[in-house]
């Protein structure tokens, strides 16, 4: 495990707690921790939620378990961009 992110990765996950029912601000410090643990070494990714398919679950192992947490779907329907459409429209909004 690399320990240089797991004081960061402790620290956003407090905040996720202390943040619970601010689903806004959870959702942010849910995306850090999920960076953090991947840069721990720890395994993470979503699933959609079975008995609930319109809700993602961000999933993170920890050394003492699994966490997890519902996340919003993107409210926008996937347009058919290709690869290289996508990274057109990237280049193009930051050479603005």
């Amino acid at each position: 495990m690399n320990k240089r992110f797991v004081p960061p990765l402790k620290a956003a996950l407090r905040l996720i707690e202390e943040n619970d029912t601010n689903y806004e601000l959870r959702e942010a410090f849910v995306h850090e921790a999920m960076w953090l643990a991947r840069a721990c070494g720890l395994q993470t990714g979503y699933r959609i939620d079975p008995s609930e398919p319109e809700w993602t679950v961000a999933m993170i192992e920890l050394p003492t378990g699994q966490v997890s947490w519902h996340m919003p779907q993107h409210p926008v329907a996937y347009d058919g961009h290709t690869t290289e459409e996508k990274y057109r429209r990237i280049r193009e909004w930051t050479e603005e």
